[in-house]
């Protein structure tokens, strides 16, 4: 079993087209049309997300766009991502060569994200993007479906694929088969655990999902643990004095339990799950 590291601002995810190339939309109709969009606990996240969230590994970006690959020829994929964050997923695809439509509801995650080429921002709700019809080769919801409902974001998916185009849902969740890991997860309150054998059911007739899963460990600190733990949306909405509670706990664990100094590199096992289904 596996516990999810990277719950995002991505229930809603979406806006218009025609944002500033790989620049990010500082303005969002998309923040006046959906009041979940109010509720986000990502506003509130205190700006480390970016640094401390783990990326994704290079097998699963690879598996994502290789399902998608497929008879396209030599131009280069198009892929929106939804509930893009502060565009961790979004960065790497198009370095790898794609050209991504990242569509986040969070300002907050938004002014986070990197300027990078091929990458154009779009404020908006996954289940109503404004993206356009059949253009996509890939819809790809990372670290996000958890947010969303998924009966009308996979219709809304559906419609902005292409004839042969693939959904992909993609979680990075740290390994709590290891013992200790399964700790640190309940002591981090790590959010949810989302099984191999448990596919995603969206909405819009999509073929049943296939799953590849991708191990890989990253090396951090303990301090880093403790600052990805601020990021997470358990903590963000917790009250002061919860959240002193928390880090308390978590360094209780990391120095006195597991006996780590402080700067010495640690690596936390993870496994991504990379679901997709072609339209």
């Amino acid at each position: 079993m596996l516990a999810v590291d990277g719950d995002r601002g991505g229930a809603s995810a979406g806006g218009s087209p025609g944002a500033a190339e790989a620049g990010v939309s500082k303005t969002c109709a998309a923040e006046a049309r959906a009041p979940e969009v109010g509720c986000n606990p990502f506003e509130r996240e205190g700006g480390s997300y970016a640094s401390v969230r783990p990326a994704y590994p290079a097998g699963a970006v690879a598996a994502l766009l290789a399902s998608a690959a497929r008879g396209r020829g030599r131009r280069p994929l198009r892929v929106a991502d939804i509930g893009a964050g502060t565009g961790k997923m979004s960065e790497l695809l198009a370095r790898a060569g794609a050209r991504v439509d990242a569509v986040e509801p969070s300002e907050a995650m938004r002014s986070q994200a990197s300027s990078v080429e091929g990458v154009t921002w779009h404020c908006g709700v996954a289940e109503d993007t404004g993206l356009p019809d059949g253009m996509y080769d890939i819809v790809v919801f990372a670290q996000s479906w958890h947010w969303v409902d998924s009966e009308r974001a996979g219709i809304e998916a559906a419609r902005m694929l292409d004839s042969g185009g693939v959904l992909g849902i993609v979680w990075n969740q740290m390994d709590v088969s290891v013992p200790w890991v399964h700790r640190l997860t309940r002591i981090m309150r790590s959010g949810d655990v989302h099984r191999p054998d448990r596919p995603p059911l969206p909405g819009g007739g999509f073929a049943p999902m296939r799953l590849t899963q991708v191990p890989w460990e990253d090396l951090v600190t303990p301090e880093r643990i403790l600052a990805l733990e601020t990021t997470r949306s358990s903590f963000i909405r917790a009250s002061e004095q919860g959240r002193a509670r928390m880090q308390e706990n978590l360094r209780w664990y990391l120095y006195e339990h597991l006996g780590y100094a402080p700067g010495e590199s640690l690596a936390v096992p993870y496994t991504t799950l990379v679901w997709v289904s072609r339209r």
